[in-house]
C-alpha cells in the first residue's frame, strides 16, 4: 500500500513538473499567432504609417483552376491547415497544352477573411502605397511557379525582395487565402487555408 502511494505521488509530481516546463516553453515560444482569432470585423493596424497593399484585381477569385482560351492553370497546396511558424507550400502549374502570359512570381496576395471581406495582411510602413514587382513572363505548358511561405510576420514581409513590407496586425488563427493575380487576360486563382496556433 505504501509503495503504491509513493508511486502515485511520484507520478503526480512528475506530471506537474512536465506541465510547468511545457508552460514555460510555450510562453518562451510566444504562444503562436498573436493577432485576432476567427473572423475579425476588419484588419486594423495601430501604426498610422501603415498602408495596406491593395488587391490589384476586381474579378472574382477562381478556386484552384482557371481555364484560358489556350490552356488550364492549376493552383495546388500541400495542406489546407498549417501551424503558425510552419511553411505553406503552393504550386501554380500550367496543366494544359498552350502557354499563358504572367506578371511574374510575386504577383500574389496573402489575405485574411474578415466580416468586411478579404483583406491583404501585408502593407508598407513608409506611409505611402507600394506595388509588388511585376515581371512579364510566359508560362509554357508544364511550367510552374512554386512558393514555400513561412507563416510568420517577418517571413511574409520579407518574401518579396526589394520591397519594404510589414504584416499588421499580427497573424491570427483563422481563414486565410493565397491568391495569384498575375495571369494576363485571366481571372485570379486562389486557395483558402486555415492558420492554427
Amino acid at each position: 500500500m505504501d509503495r503504491s502511494r509513493r508511486e502515485l505521488l511520484s507520478g503526480v509530481a512528475g506530471a506537474l513538473a512536465a506541465t510547468a516546463t511545457a508552460g514555460c516553453l510555450d510562453f518562451a515560444a510566444g504562444d503562436g499567432p498573436q493577432g485576432p482569432e476567427g473572423t475579425p470585423g476588419t484588419l486594423s493596424c495601430p501604426d498610422d504609417e501603415f498602408v495596406r497593399l491593395n488587391a490589384p484585381f476586381s474579378d472574382p477569385v477562381e478556386s484552384r483552376t482557371v481555364e484560358t482560351p489556350a490552356t488550364r492553370i492549376e493552383l495546388s497546396v500541400e495542406g489546407l491547415s498549417e501551424t503558425y511558424g510552419q511553411s505553406i507550400r503552393l504550386v501554380l502549374r500550367n496543366a494544359g497544352g498552350g502557354a499563358v502570359d504572367t506578371r511574374g512570381e510575386y504577383a500574389y496576395s496573402i489575405q485574411r477573411r474578415t466580416t468586411d471581406g478579404w483583406a491583404e495582411v501585408r502593407g508598407s510602413t513608409a506611409g505611402n502605397a507600394v506595388e509588388l514587382p511585376r515581371s512579364d513572363r510566359r508560362l509554357d505548358a508544364g511550367g510552374t511557379y512554386s512558393w514555400s511561405l513561412e507563416l510568420t510576420e517577418d517571413a511574409l514581409a520579407s518574401a518579396v525582395p526589394a520591397v519594404d513590407l510589414d504584416v499588421c496586425p499580427p497573424l491570427g488563427a483563422g481563414t486565410h487565402r493565397f491568391v495569384y493575380w498575375g495571369l494576363v487576360d485571366a481571372p485570379p486563382v486562389g486557395i483558402e487555408f486555415e492558420l492554427v496556433g
